[in-house]
């Protein structure tokens, strides 16, 4: 039995959304944009998920566009929103890399770069953020959840501060990490726009979203049959989309039951480490319960991920989605000592982990460190 704790990478799917993939695939596997009866009837299933999406989430005061998943989402919302042919772009060192490479490339095409400071635990340097927004400022992007650490940025806050300096900007957060995960109430939050993947919470892979509020006029990415609002042409995934919001229903409704049940994870793997020492949790304030990061001192994590399969625990060691030199660039941009940089493992839980399991994950991560550290120091 395989226990598996890199949520944050992807999820199992649930047994019900891959029955609905499967009827959407094979019974009203109709053409949307055709006109049929039929065709109309999945048409009409898709404005369906798109208002419940949007009533979830808060959403109802903007549109919400369907794409393959997180990385289109924030790539469209980042170049769509550059119809300025110059200025400048705030972001994040620690933006997951569909952000911060999004950005960057940006830079040799003539855009001023300004990336902003993160804390030792993950967290946005807000002052630092705001210091590099200015009258110039086109685009600020700002993660809601960092994928890495778990840190939850109080994005209101800062979305409100970036207007408050240039009430042109436009605003933009990573949320791929946030919904299902934590509240999230758009309407509340204030940004322009705001992405959200769905094999992130328990849905396939393939399908992803994002919200733009209304009165943001983006670029087009791919040009068509005019397919979402003439944003993104191109036949819609039907199945993944109605997957897609019954997906996000049923986690919205388990963000309360999950966070308590997550946090106590949390206290169970400290329980069974508190004889480790040179080990550190990176974040543990205003945290995402669904996210534990940890690094060990003189350990190489991707070692110990493959030592904690031999009891067939997955866990991660950062995002899913970087190159092998992407994660030195989180643990420098949070200012992680030499000694503990390699030593990142990141453990996510989902609504499928049990108390026994982690109990498990919890002594047998204890017993890797204790057998690594004796074999690299030879004690």
């Amino acid at each position: 039995m395989i226990h598996y704790f890199d949520n944050c990478a992807t999820t199992r799917v649930d047994d019900d959304i891959n029955e609905l993939i499967v009827r959407y695939n094979s019974d009203k596997y109709f053409n949307p944009s055709a006109r049929s009866s039929y065709s109309l009837e999945v048409a009409n299933d898709i404005a369906d998920a798109r208002e419940r999406i949007a009533k979830i989430l808060y959403a109802t005061d903007g549109s919400i566009l369907f794409t393959s998943g997180g990385t289109e989402s924030d790539n469209l919302a980042i170049t769509g929103a550059l119809r300025a042919k110059r200025g400048n772009i705030v972001v994040t060192a620690s933006e997951h890399a569909a952000v911060y490479n999004a950005v960057t490339e940006l830079g040799s095409k003539g855009y001023d770069i300004r990336c902003a400071a993160t804390l030792t635990d993950g967290h946005i340097d807000t002052e630092d953020f705001l210091s590099k927004v200015d009258d110039e400022t086109i685009l600020a992007c700002f993660m809601h959840v960092n994928n890495e650490t778990g840190a939850v940025n109080d994005i209101k806050a800062i979305n409100r501060s970036v207007k408050g300096k240039n009430p042109k900007t436009v605003t933009f957060s990573d949320g791929v990490q946030a919904v299902g995960k934590i509240p999230v109430n758009l309407r509340d939050l204030g940004v322009d726009m705001y992405s959200f993947s769905g094999h992130k919470i328990h849905c396939t892979k393939g399908i992803g979203a994002l919200y733009v509020k209304n009165g943001v006029r983006l670029v087009a990415s791919m040009h068509g049959g005019g397919q979402e609002k003439g944003l993104r042409s191109g036949t819609e995934f039907v199945a993944g989309i109605v997957a897609l919001a019954a997906s996000v229903s049923k986690a919205a409704q388990l963000v309360s039951g999950n966070t308590e049940k997550f946090l106590n994870f949390k206290q169970v793997i400290r329980s069974a480490l508190s004889d480790i020492s040179d080990m550190k949790e990176n974040c543990t304030r205003e945290v995402s319960p669904a996210i534990m990061s940890m690094a060990f001192a003189n350990i190489r994590g991707e070692v110990l991920l493959h030592m904690l399969e031999r009891y067939e625990i997955i866990v991660g060691t950062g995002s899913a989605c970087s190159s092998k030199n992407k994660q030195s660039r989180i643990a420098k941009a949070i200012g992680l000592d030499p000694d503990y940089s390699e030593g990142l493992i990141r453990i996510s839980f989902s609504k499928y982990n049990s108390p026994d399991e982690v109990q498990l994950l919890g002594d047998k991560l204890a017993i890797c460190v204790t057998e690594l550290r004796k074999t690299m120091l030879g004690k």
